[in-house]
């Protein structure tokens, strides 16, 4: 509906326009005219110069930055949503049982999401005093096939269960030398040879 009245308007300029121009140009070509017509359109000239710079100061230029933030920022397509946002809102707000579900339900979905394994056993352990949830939820995702990096990452979170809240010290050795075995000469198996040497200190110690 708005098109419409800024056509007509667009329209009638442009008409009062090519008027101004016939009759200055008829001016120009007759030595005789009345002096006060001259001053009827220089004022016409005025008011149509300032009519326009009006209109697109408050028309054009608005609709043309639209167009640029459309084209660079593009406000009409949805943001992604961080899958794991009502999780961690849940855990913000000290609702650690409702995060650990907000987790879950995120595995349930996308079953390759590491770190909701991750964030479920540290949860788990740190918060809800329930060290054994968190080894089941990360012996349960290793059954999985995983990237050698998603393998030993997760392998590592169990390592920290099984040694700081179980001290089930044989069973953290043994994924240790898993994935020193499993990767060797990589990062992971290096981690894992300074843990295992940490481990094995400190059992020495206790005894």
């Amino acid at each position: 509906m708005r098109a419409l009245p800024r056509l007509l308007l667009f329209l009638g300029l442009g008409y009062l326009t090519f008027v101004l121009f016939h009759e200055a140009s008829l001016a120009r070509n007759n030595p005789d005219i009345d002096p006060s017509k001259v001053v009827m359109l220089f004022a016409a000239t005025v008011l149509i110069g300032g009519s326009a710079a009006v209109i697109v100061v408050s028309m054009l230029l608005p609709s043309i930055g639209d167009a640029v933030g459309n084209f660079f920022f593009q406000p009409n397509q949805e943001v992604e949503k961080d899958p794991h946002s009502a999780a961690q809102a849940a855990l913000a707000r000290g609702d650690y049982a409702g995060a650990v579900e907000e987790y879950k339900g995120i595995i349930a979905s996308d079953p390759n999401d590491t770190l909701s394994y991750s964030e479920i056993a540290k949860i788990s352990c740190e918060h809800l005093d329930d060290a054994a949830g968190a080894a089941a939820i990360l012996e349960e995702g290793l059954q999985r096939e995983w990237p050698p990096d998603d393998a030993a990452f997760l392998t590592s979170r169990l390592v920290d269960v099984y040694w700081k809240y179980q001290r089930d010290i044989r069973g953290a050795r043994a994924l240790l030398i898993q994935i020193m075995e499993n990767m060797p000469g990589t990062r992971h198996a290096a981690n894992a040879e300074h843990k295992l040497k940490e481990i094995e200190q400190q059992t020495a110690l206790e005894g």
